[in-house]
């Protein structure tokens, strides 16, 4: 059974659809891009493709899909921990001041997470104040709109989690 899923998701993260997710939807082959290398092809620097955003709801799809690849390993490893490893790692990023990855870490904790404390709400609700306070500041500020954004997401994964 779980052969049948990592074939399955591999075949899948083999689709086009899912280069626009890793944020690479402009090349033909991921494997070309991922294994090029400066010394092999000289025509190849950082700049000689375009870049794209990589959105927090291809994030969240993306999570998802590794989560179920690593539910299905888990099951064959009977003391495996590789998933509260992760979820600890993501939930110390998430709530620890960066901003290019606390709302990546945000969308990966809700994503993961088998439970959530009042006190890690708590923690979230405060990261949102503190990007609506800086989105009031000056609308512009992109990396509150991403922070703002990223704390819904989580915040609307891990809401099933908790007590009534």
């Amino acid at each position: 059974e779980t052969k049948q899923v990592l074939r399955l998701s591999l075949t899948e993260f083999s689709l086009p659809k899912f280069y626009l997710l890793f944020g690479i939807s402009k090349v033909k082959s991921a494997a070309v891009i991922a294994f090029r290398s400066s010394y092999r092809d000289r025509s190849f620097s950082p700049g000689s493709y375009e870049r794209e955003t990589f959105a927090l709801t291809s994030l969240e799809t993306v999570t998802e899909a590794l989560l179920e690849i690593m539910e299905a390993c888990m099951r064959d490893i009977p003391t495996c921990k590789w998933l509260d490893q992760w979820t600890e790692l993501a939930q110390k990023f998430a709530f620890q001041y960066n901003p290019s990855l606390q709302p990546r870490a945000l969308v990966v904790f809700g994503c993961i997470s088998k439970r959530v404390s009042h006190g890690q709400i708590k923690q979230i609700i405060r990261i949102l104040s503190k990007g609506l306070e800086s989105c009031l500041k000056g609308p512009d500020n992109y990396n509150s709109q991403v922070l703002i954004e990223a704390t819904v997401i989580a915040l609307t994964k891990l809401q099933p989690l908790l007590n009534k």
